[in-house]
């Protein structure tokens, strides 16, 4: 990609090195997931603001509720709470600590998303809310007429499309079906054409996809194919639809299907129903608990033995 200008210059070369994280998950889309959504911190996609806007502090520390260790190190690193403190501390104890930090200036939204590393906020959030989170600035919108937003945006898509073949979401046979050759030699200019010629005379055995888009990488093609184009052809539907980041057309929403623990990443499965657990929705005092139980047949037992004639009426019901 070329870009003109000093601060351009400097905005590419920040962009290179945005693409220093590698996921510790392994190849695959979890791996690609947490690596898109470093990368669009990274680089200025989305903000830490925007972050702690979609995953509040309540939300994290819920999400991180089976790593009690993991959530001690955050609460102790923000808001200065001694280690061992913080390990006795709830999900819930934690968060409203994490926001009262936050709302007092003692952390700030860049130190929460530095704590919360890149592969966990993967392993513990839920896939879609992270997609979301990860596309809601709508690169595939930008335009020539913003310079700065519009660079960003197609090293961002760019990014997309080589992390996806990187980790096998996508193949370069499909990234050439979807993106078609009719419109590869009618958009890119004569240079690459060239260029994509010459790879062919070199090429002792068959030349490939993979050939062409070593020839025209997605850097190159960010430049010279619409944005929004290479989006809905290849990133919604090969990438997003396929490896379940949203819903696909015509599949109900996510209240209407059973639990699908794909779909959750690798968090623990939420109880109940596979939504949102309910006292992430408000409705926690529904819940019956182990607690609540035994206390029941303790009341029970001590109302017995108060009490002859209940017994006699329940034997009698009983029959």
């Amino acid at each position: 990609m070329t870009i003109m200008g000093g601060n351009m210059s400097e905005d590419s070369k920040r962009y290179e090195e945005a693409k220093s994280f590698v996921s510790g998950l392994g190849a695959g889309r979890e791996a690609f997931h947490s690596e898109v959504t470093e990368y669009c911190l990274r680089i200025g996609e989305r903000s830490p603001e925007d972050f702690v806007r979609h995953f509040n502090s309540a939300h994290i520390m819920r999400a991180l509720t089976s790593r009690p260790m993991e959530r001690s190190r955050i609460i102790s690193s923000a808001t200065g709470v001694n280690e061992k403190v913080a390990l006795k501390m709830s999900p819930e104890a934690s968060g409203e600590a994490l926001q009262i930090a936050l709302e007092e200036k003692v952390t700030t939204p860049a130190d929460v998303v530095k704590l919360f590393q890149p592969d966990d906020r993967q392993r513990y959030l839920d896939r879609k809310a992270l997609w979301a989170f990860d596309v809601e600035g709508e690169p595939w919108k930008a335009t020539s007429s913003n310079r700065p937003h519009f660079e960003r945006a197609k090293a961002y898509v760019a990014y997309i499309l080589e992390r996806g073949l990187s980790n096998l979401l996508v193949s370069h046979a499909e990234l050439a079906s979807a993106l078609t050759v009719e419109k590869l030699s009618a958009l890119l200019p004569r240079e690459e054409l060239g260029a994509i010629i010459a790879a062919s005379l070199r090429q002792a055995d068959k030349f490939t996809e993979e050939h062409l888009f070593a020839a025209v990488p997605p850097r190159t093609l960010v430049d010279h194919l619409p944005l929004d184009y290479l989006w809905t052809r290849v990133v919604v539907p090969l990438i997003a639809e396929r490896h379940d980041y949203v819903a696909r057309p015509g599949s109900p929403m996510r209240s209407e299907q059973p639990v699908d623990e794909g779909s959750w990443s690798m968090a623990p499965a939420p109880a109940g129903s596979g939504l949102m657990e309910p006292s992430l929705l408000g409705g926690g005092d529904d819940i019956v608990t182990a607690d609540d139980i035994i206390e029941e047949d303790v009341l029970t037992g001590l109302e017995e033995t108060k009490s002859p004639s209940s017994r006699r009426d329940r034997k009698s019901a009983r029959g």
